[in-house]
Order: C-alpha cells, then structure tokens, then sequence
C-alpha cells in the first residue's frame, strides 16, 4: 500500500514538473497575414499585367501583435490588356520586453491571381 501512494506521488510531482516546463516553453508569437485576390474576367487573348509586391518584416523576437492586411483587384468586361499592381509593406519593430516569452513572427501570404476568359466580351450588337 506504501509503495502505491509513494508511486502515485512521484507520478504527480513528475506531472506537475512536466506540466511548468510546458507552460513556460509556450509563446504568444506575433502575426503577419496578407490576403488578397486580383481578378480579370474579359474577352483579353493577352495575359494579364499583374503585380503583388508584399514585404513582411519582422525585427527580433515578437510577442502579442497581429497585422492583417486584405485587398481586391478586380476587372469585369472589356478585350484589352489589364494591368494590376499592388504594394504592401508590414512591419514589426521588437515589441517584446522580455525575450524569454518571445517568438519568431509568423507570416502568411494568400494572393490568388485569377484570370478567367469571356468570348462574349468580343461580340458586336
């Protein structure tokens, strides 16, 4: 009976040192995020002019910021060349005070380019 409440206290201690060394490993990390879509729906045979310059910088460790960023683009009708362009800058300067719960920023980019024919752009009424 003494060996099983000694077994079950080792077991708990062992538990509670594992579950202090997990809650001081987790990090409240910084986010980046652009989403956005540029579109073009004609009767163009030429391909569509597209620009999507997004710069994601980050110094140092992070801790606790989010940034998100979204934009559409987009043509509906006509048979000439379409030319999009689109700039992004986001950044995060070390926000952090205290490096030990400091992570590395995460950034996510998500920028679709759709072109889509549409042959009745080209017909004369």
């Amino acid at each position: 009976m003494k060996l099983r409440e000694y077994s079950l206290g080792l077991l708990l201690i062992f538990g509670l040192l594992n579950l202090n060394w997990l809650a001081s490993s987790a990090r409240a990390n910084c986010v980046q995020a652009d989403i956005s879509v540029q579109y073009n729906i004609s009767g163009s045979r030429e391909p569509t002019e597209r620009t999507n310059d997004v710069d994601l910088q980050s110094d140092g460790a992070c801790r606790g910021n989010v940034s998100v960023t979204t934009g559409v683009q987009g043509n509906i009708g006509g048979n000439r060349r379409v030319r999009q362009t689109r700039r992004v800058r986001q950044r995060f300067a070390n926000s952090a005070h205290d490096d030990n719960y400091a992570g590395k920023t995460i950034q996510i980019r998500s920028n679709p380019a759709i072109d889509v024919y549409n042959p009745a752009d080209n017909l004369d009424y």
